[in-house]
């Protein structure tokens, strides 16, 4: 009962979130339209570019990590 009872609060604070996000203005625009603009800046692609190219590298290091350990027999 305990669970349920949180799990209903749980998505009744994720709907008013989601409400505030996309419905409620702060200044001219809502959160929402302040995060579009403000991931379409030049610093915001570049960091983009940036964690992309992170996410690669460790990709890559994970996987020369497993087969140095485990050889191709975890690799489908």
């Amino acid at each position: 009962m305990r669970s349920l009872l949180r799990a209903a609060l749980s998505l009744v604070g994720l709907a008013v979130v989601l409400y505030v996000w996309f419905f409620v203005p702060l200044g001219a625009r809502t959160l929402h339209e302040h995060s579009l603009r403000i991931a379409a800046t030049e610093p915001a692609r570049e960091l983009g570019d940036e964690v992309h190219e992170a996410t690669e590298r460790a990709a890559e290091h994970v996987q020369e990590q497993w087969q140095a350990r485990y050889g191709d027999a975890g690799v489908r």
